[in-house]
């Protein structure tokens, strides 16, 4: 059963509402996605550097490097970056309907399933790099430079939910010159 909502006289799902940021000046929320972006940039940038030194390593013996397998959390978050931030966040409040023919099926229900995929894909990014971090890098006991480069992987997940987390606060705030009419 949903609650009742006074402030918006409108039922709610959650027993929390989303808070809402009041005027976040302009250039601070420009600040916040360029920010988002450095973050982005720099879990991939760690990434790559672990990468191109797994390549180039010159020891006594090369146990292992860095393979597709430590690409796919990567490639896992980064799409669920994109997923969440490509849905409509007004859509996520209202209860239109995209089909109001035969019972319709609700816009807002469509817009938190895929928010729901999008975060699904980063936490499983997040967990695949742990977890090849753990099995490829930590329990084999190779040494120094392997576990640097699955703490890489782990890094640039992090980094990138972080980035998707800080762009998504960002893009949800209100500005001083945005006015909302309700009729």
């Amino acid at each position: 059963m949903a609650r009742w909502d006074l402030d918006n006289g409108r039922a709610r799902i959650c027993l929390i509402p989303m808070p809402r940021i009041p005027h976040l000046r302009a250039k601070a929320r420009d600040a916040a996605v360029y920010l988002a972006g450095a973050l982005f940039a720099l879990g991939w940038w760690f990434f790559i550097d672990a990468a191109a030194l797994s390549k180039n390593f010159e020891g006594d013996e090369k146990s292992v490097s860095v393979e597709f397998v430590d690409w796919v959390p990567g490639i896992c978050s980064t799409l669920g970056m994109i997923i969440i931030n490509c849905v409509d966040k007004a859509s996520l409040r209202g209860d239109s309907f995209a089909f109001s023919s035969d019972g319709g099926t609700s816009v807002a229900w469509i817009a938190r399933a895929f928010l729901f995929i999008g975060f699904a894909f980063m936490a499983g990014g997040l967990a695949g790099s742990i977890s090849v971090m753990c099995i490829k890098y930590l329990i084999p006991d190779y040494g120094e430079p392997f576990a640097f480069w699955g703490i890489c992987n782990v890094v640039q997940n992090a980094l990138i939910m972080i980035s998707a987390a800080m762009l998504w606060v960002a893009e949800n705030t209100e500005s001083e010159y945005e006015y909302n009419f309700a009729i």
